[in-house]
């Protein structure tokens, strides 16, 4: 296997499966590429393409998000289903989860009926065996029919068996028999369509099952006329028995994967050894549950503030960059030229040595933590355990997943939204992420600043910015009209122990991301504030909104610079702030009304293209009015509160 270079045709290979199988880790075994990975559902919510050679023939390889049913409405769902449909890939690799191998066979019966090739892969075998399931994939090659490999992608087992047998895929032939009457009414359907072009068996039972997705797809395919004649023939076939259609073709898939199952699996006395399953039971219980999350917040606060920024950070800073810098300074004769690099605006100063200095060493540590939850199963639990809260806000559980991804990167968690199905979740789940919820590496920032003053400080910005996270919800789903509520289905994967390669190859590859995509725009706004500031425009601003600052928030004039450098990335602007902190020019009020309005005050560009993207220009815009108002209030009101003799 080799990468190779483009080529006029790639043949498909779309990686298909259940959310959280292992789809992405696969992809990223496969392709020597990476597809960001973690240990709960709803990972990948893009789709992520890699080509490589095998046998001389070159294959593009697309991790697919994670889907349950062909005929689900999630539009991630959706997404993986147009590929299937419209992309039309010339073989599918079916990632199976061994520890819930009817669920997944009840996906792979309606992939058969797509006609394309396919490869099984039986991920997770380590686990399930821990559990004493073992499958016979023998017996499950013989039945199907296709080519079936054994993997733990997670540490590269099976991965070149697997590799192999991608040339080798091949159409099913363990498919669903259904009655007679059935096949006619499918075969009266298929003859509305021309004979060079008739759809899978897969299309017409969606169409049987009155897929809306599906009769646009067949307009937008064939034709209105074609359509016309396909609905009258589908209701034709509906009335042709008592019994719903629809639940006839659940009940068949279901029986199918249910036989196929008890077949293939054997249940053995499990090992001992239930630590995992300890875990994540207190990990989620209504009273531990909490008293984890204290702890893994107190964690953070340690390993970020007083390793990453309190250690790491200031050494950096004090035998690298400080030194550094002087010597630039003393080398460059030219004034201006100076002062554009490394003066108090300076590229390199304020662009490249706070983002590299700075920001890197705490996002470094706050990745590790963070990569550790994920890849332990933490995250899945916390949203088992955030339910009940979310629903007093108008959200299902399901919506904790976009709001604690938000916590990683608010732009993606927007984006991740798609999973809600209800408009009026997506809505407050949008407005939530894009108002008190600091991103990761902003996150990180926040906490050092924190860890500069008494943890009274660090405990007071959790409890507003929770405060007013809970009654932004409230408020909102008592203004937005309801729609049909959704139900709140996770599966919960199990709490293991992290590897530490994995560990280490996520944050090489977050702390790659920060360094390609973050730096350039740290020294872009550090560019632009030098110019503005030589331009008298920076004096012009911090004159307009002096009285907010200044004499309602009670915060230095130097804060501007943060405001307006946290539009093109948040952290940008707190490690702003930082400076002011650890410069003590911030006193213990300032850095808590600071700490907050930066977190709550607007979202970074890239966040509000994605809410444009998901809500619309006038929805975004009004969001976006409502945030910058009443974080500027809250703001206010803290100062205030804390400067009262009481406090």
């Amino acid at each position: 296997m080799s990468v190779k270079e483009p080529s006029l045709h790639k043949n498909k290979v779309a990686i298909v499966g259940n959310p959280n199988v292992g789809k992405s880790t696969l992809f990223n075994q496969i392709t020597k590429s990476y597809s960001p990975v973690a240990n709960f559902p709803y990972t990948t919510i893009s789709v992520a393409r890699g080509e490589v050679t095998i046998g001389g023939t070159a294959f593009e390889i697309i991790d697919t998000p994670g889907i349950i049913s062909l005929d689900m409405q999630s539009e991630d769902g959706l997404v993986t289903r147009d590929i299937l449909l419209r992309e039309h890939p010339e073989l599918i690799i079916l990632c199976l989860d061994t520890n819930n191998i009817k669920r997944s066979l009840v996906l792979a019966s309606q992939l058969f009926e797509l006609t394309i090739p396919v490869v099984i892969c039986l991920n997770l075998v380590d686990e399930s065996r821990q559990k004493g399931i073992f499958i016979n994939r023998e017996k499950l090659e013989l039945l199907l029919g296709v080519p079936v490999i054994e993997t733990v992608a997670s540490e590269g087992q099976g991965i070149k068996k697997l590799i192999k047998q991608i040339p080798h895929a091949a159409l099913a032939k363990g498919k669903i028999q259904y009655k007679s009457f059935f096949e006619k009414g499918r075969r009266e359907i298929s003859q509305c369509f021309p004979s060079d072009a008739l759809p899978s068996d897969a299309v017409v039972l969606l169409l049987i099952q009155k897929d809306p997705e599906i009769e646009t797809y067949i307009r937008a395919h064939y034709g209105k006329e074609i359509l016309e004649k396909v609905k009258k023939a589908v209701d034709k076939a509906l009335r042709s028995t008592r019994k719903p259609l629809p639940r006839i073709i659940f009940e068949k898939r279901t029986s199918w994967a249910e036989k196929i199952s008890q077949e293939i699996t054997e249940r053995r006395i499990p090992a001992p050894g239930r630590a995992g399953e300890i875990a994540g039971s207190l990990a989620r219980h209504p009273l531990w549950g909490w008293v984890i999350l204290a702890g893994v917040i107190c964690v953070t606060y340690v390993v970020v503030g007083r390793i990453g920024s309190g250690i790491i950070a200031a050494c950096l800073d004090q035998y690298v960059f400080y030194p550094l810098n002087s010597a630039i300074g003393r080398m460059v004769p030219w004034g201006p030229v100076r002062e554009f690099l490394v003066g108090d605006y300076g590229i390199l100063t304020t662009g490249f040595a706070n983002a590299v200095g700075t920001v890197l060493p705490i996002l470094a540590m706050f990745f590790l933590v963070l990569n550790v939850l994920e890849d332990a199963g933490y995250i899945a639990n916390l949203c088992v355990l955030t339910n009940g809260l979310f629903k007093r806000i108008g959200l299902s559980g399901k919506a904790v997943l976009p709001i604690i991804l938000g916590f990683g990167c608010k732009t993606m968690a927007t984006l991740t939204t798609k999973i809600l199905e209800s408009r009026k979740e997506r809505s407050i789940a949008i407005f939530l992420i894009a108002f008190a919820i600091p991103c990761s590496p902003q996150l990180g920032i926040n906490v050092a600043i924190l860890s500069l003053f008494p943890l009274k400080a660090f405990l007071i910005v959790c409890g507003v910015l929770i405060s007013i996270e809970i009654a932004a919800g409230i408020a909102l789903n008592k203004l937005l009209r309801q729609d049909a509520p959704s139900d709140f289905i996770l599966e919960i994967p199990p709490m293991r122990l992290p590897l530490l390669k994995n560990l280490m190859t996520k944050t090489y590859y977050r702390i790659k991301w920060f360094l390609v995509e973050a730096v350039p725009l740290f020294m872009f706004g550090a560019c632009i504030l030098f110019f503005m500031d030589k331009l008298y425009m920076l004096n012009m601003i911090k004159k307009f909104i002096f009285p907010v600052i200044v004499s309602f928030l009670n915060l230095p004039i130097k804060v501007v610079d943060a405001f307006l450098l946290s539009l093109t990335r948040k952290e940008a602007g707190s490690v702003i702030l930082l400076n002011l902190a650890a410069g003590h020019q911030l006193d213990y009020v300032q850095a808590i009304v600071g700490t907050i309005v930066m977190t709550c005050l607007f979202p970074c560009f890239a966040n509000i293209m994605s809410m444009i993207k998901e809500v619309g220009i006038k929805a975004a815009l009004v969001m976006l009015l409502v945030i910058s108002v009443v974080s500027v209030i809250i703001g206010g009101a803290v100062n205030y509160i804390l400067r009262l003799p009481l406090f």
